[in-house]
């Protein structure tokens, strides 16, 4: 089963967001800031990573940073609202606008991780 690792420091929306993932028939671990998802991504291993932009202590797009320069081929999806866009440094890099439903989610990360 593919494991997806969701970062956001609103828990609700990491919670809604894992179950849309669950129900899609993956495996999703949260996380509620930046350097609990970094800490996951050091002793586990996901198959894609999904965080949202602006969080405190580490960005969604900083930790993605990261993730390019030390697990090249890992997928992330980045999340952003409105006040989110400001903040993308690279703007080719794949995103969901805030709020999307289930069927963008698991579209976006099915392409990602070539199931379609």
């Amino acid at each position: 089963m593919l494991r997806i690792l969701v970062a956001d420091d609103d828990r609700h929306l990491v919670e809604l967001v894992r179950a849309m993932l669950d129900e899609a028939g993956f495996e999703s671990v949260g996380a509620h800031s930046g350097l609990a998802a970094a800490a996951l991504l050091e002793r586990e291993e996901f198959d894609l990573v999904v965080l949202d932009v602006l969080m405190p202590g580490m960005s969604g797009d900083a930790l993605a940073d990261l993730l390019h320069q030390l697990k090249p081929d890992l997928p992330v999806l980045l999340m952003t609202g409105d006040s989110g866009d400001q903040f993308l440094r690279d703007a080719d890099r794949p995103r969901l606008r805030k709020p999307f439903a289930e069927h963008e989610l698991v579209g976006a990360v099915r392409a990602l991780l070539g199931l379609q």
